[in-house]
């Protein structure tokens, strides 16, 4: 019974999620900032960033594998494809992960040459240096969110021959 006791005791001075330094419950609720305007320059006045802030999300459905034979430059771009765009055929030093948040793109791959289309939502994996092509060939923009992980000191992308038949 003793014993009952004095873990029932330690277990309630142990954190739960949400109890480290916070009052809130999930760590998707993250309180506003608090702003004094009497001590914010006017220009800064405009707008108090709410962070963090979900650009994206989608399921990559298919399993991934990265490594990294040393140190990576990590980075994330936005890009927009306008109807009829396309990247050209290109290759990165490193991988690529994107999500589609706006229109439908299609990938075409290395390895995998028929045409594959993402919609708004979907997100794709690009394993190191699989020369691919993206493309729009819908009536409207498409938007991407795209992250990277880079051999640093390399540049973003370099151009590829095609690797599959046109």
């Amino acid at each position: 019974m003793i014993a009952t006791i004095a873990i029932a005791t330690a277990l309630a001075g142990c954190a739960q999620p949400g109890q480290l330094g916070s009052e809130r419950s999930t760590p998707d609720q993250v309180p506003p900032a608090p702003v004094n305007p009497a001590a914010a320059p006017a220009s800064a006045a405009l707008a108090v960033p709410q962070l963090p802030a979900l650009l994206g999300a989608g399921l990559v459905d298919y399993p991934v594998e990265i490594r990294t034979p040393g140190p990576a430059m990590y980075s994330v771009r936005t890009s927009t494809l306008p109807p009829g765009g396309t990247t050209g055929w290109h290759a990165h030093p490193g991988t690529e992960a994107t999500i589609v948040t706006a229109g439908a793109v299609t990938i075409v791959a290395q390895g995998g040459c028929d045409p594959v289309r993402y919609n708004a939502g979907d997100a794709l994996f690009v394993a190191d240096a699989v020369p691919h092509l993206a493309r729009n060939d819908g009536p409207g923009p498409v938007e991407l969110l795209s992250d990277y992980l880079l051999a640093p000191g390399a540049p973003d992308r370099y151009d590829a021959p095609p690797a599959c038949a046109a």
